[in-house]
């Protein structure tokens, strides 16, 4: 059955899979609708085949609504009884939230956590970024970006995008989307105060997580040519006299191919100074310096 019918407003239900979980302001539809009546239909399918308990619970016949949720919500606001629906019979839930998110992914209010939220049950539903990329229209690239926002903590995600001080917006997420670790982007998005400071945390994050990962390449290459790493003592001695600097490395410049040690009698040692940056060799200091 594909034909236009008046449906009671009181046998339609929303969708709880639509991707828009925010309708907006309504008076001005309401009032459209009030005077001009509801100029597109609906399209509908019958309740069963989204929610088979919902559908035992309620008496006669009702179906859920996937194209067209403002104008139900406008409609009822305005004291609209009947609506002008289509009824899909054949469309399982896969379909349905894939034709919800055609339809809704490209509207400039959607917020960043609900396309984010629709990417995901797409996904959860078989689809994969190419067919998402064919269905809506984006790129993979952005399908990627908008699942990586979607691995995010959403309840905080959420409280951040509604704080109008903080101003959160696609791009900086994107920049937090550069930290690797998830734990690490969830609590740069907790604790950040504003969207600036969230930008900040996450080039840190990303400096220091290079510079660690620097860090145990070069030590790994050093043990490797005979270098064990320094006592703890040697932190605390550097500046005593008792070491002396034999080489150095600088943690944010990309690892050398290969070390050349220098020549030393003295057994060599290397110590990681993260405040520093570096990673240097050190060896006892047999004589003055």
């Amino acid at each position: 059955m594909n034909h236009i019918v008046n449906i009671s407003t009181d046998r339609l239900w929303p969708h709880p899979e639509n991707p828009r979980k925010d309708l907006g302001d309504l008076t001005e539809l309401a009032e459209s609708v009030r005077k001009n009546g509801i100029m597109q239909n609906l399209t509908i399918v019958p309740l069963e085949m989204v929610d088979p308990n919902a559908a035992r619970q309620r008496e006669g016949k009702n179906y859920t609504v996937f194209i067209g949720h403002r104008r139900l919500a406008a409609a009822k606001l305005a004291g609209i009884t009947e609506l002008p629906c289509r009824i899909e019979e054949g469309m399982d839930k896969r379909e349905q939230v894939s034709t919800m998110l055609e339809e809704n992914m490209h509207r400039s209010d959607l917020t960043i956590y609900e396309q984010a939220q629709g990417f995901q049950l797409m996904m959860e539903l078989g689809e994969t970024e190419a067919s998402i990329a064919e269905k809506t229209g984006f790129s993979k690239r952005t399908i990627r970006h908008r699942l990586n926002i979607a691995r995010l903590d959403q309840e905080e995600l959420q409280r951040k995008e509604k704080d109008g001080s903080f101003q959160l917006s696609i791009k900086d997420l994107y920049e937090l989307e550069k930290v690797k670790d998830i734990r690490v982007r969830n609590r740069i998005l907790k604790e950040a105060s504003s969207s600036r400071d969230l930008v900040s945390r996450a080039h840190s994050a990303v400096g220091e997580a290079k510079r660690e990962q620097n860090a145990r390449a070069i030590g790994a290459m050093l043990e490797g040519l005979g270098v064990g790493k320094a006592p703890e003592e040697a932190k605390n001695e550097l500046y005593s006299g008792k070491w002396k600097t034999l080489k150095g490395f600088e943690l944010e410049e990309d690892v050398p191919k290969e070390i050349t040690l220098p020549k030393e009698d003295s057994p060599m040692y290397y110590l990681v100074s993260y405040r520093q940056c570096q990673e240097n060799i050190y060896a006892e200091n047999q004589g003055s310096l």
